[in-house]
């Protein structure tokens, strides 16, 4: 990726990330970012391929940021430092704004949310190790608990996004 596409695609996942897709024109992001507007559909195409390019860059962001949270041999370890991540959400603001982008463009477009399988797999470990059934269910909805969570500190609400983290981390670990 060229450094103008960087720039273009840093642009639209901190507008998006703010204001949601639909508040957000081209021409917005092409003065966020410092280009022209054509620069944008040159490199991009038309918003829909930006925003696939955002939606993709956030999920891979989310990954590297869950990633680390999940070598652990010990499922309860595993379950209490995955949802933990929300706590660091408002001192990494940068960090987590491509998984917030990503999150908005989901939800502004309709679009299916994905998982990475070795997020998806490893969390469906822990659970079944744990000792609950139907652990697939159960390690979707940590994922979905953790998007809201995060989604709700970078938008400055930390109490609910801790409560959320707490809430379910109790359910599944009993601490």
């Amino acid at each position: 990726m060229t450094e103008k596409q960087q720039k273009i695609l840093s642009s639209a996942q901190k507008l998006f990330a703010l204001d949601g897709v639909a508040a957000v024109s081209t021409a917005r992001i092409a003065k966020e970012a410092g280009v022209s507007e054509a620069l944008i559909f040159r490199h991009f195409g038309n918003k829909q391929l930006l925003v696939n390019a955002v939606v993709k860059a956030g999920l891979s962001a989310k990954s590297s940021i869950i990633n680390g949270a999940l070598h652990s041999p010990d499922p309860v370890t595993l379950v209490y430092a995955v949802l933990s991540i929300p706590a660091d959400v408002q001192d990494n603001y940068d960090l987590f704004l491509p998984w917030v982008s990503h999150l908005r463009a989901v939800r502004d477009y309709g679009m299916e949310i994905s998982s990475d399988s070795f997020v998806r797999e490893r969390l469906t470990w822990a659970v079944e190790e744990i000792g609950h059934g139907r652990p697939e269910a159960v390690a979707y909805t940590i994922e979905r608990v953790l998007d809201q969570a995060v989604e709700l500190g970078f938008t400055g609400e930390e109490d609910e996004a801790n409560n959320l983290s707490l809430g379910l981390r109790e359910m599944l670990i009993n601490e």
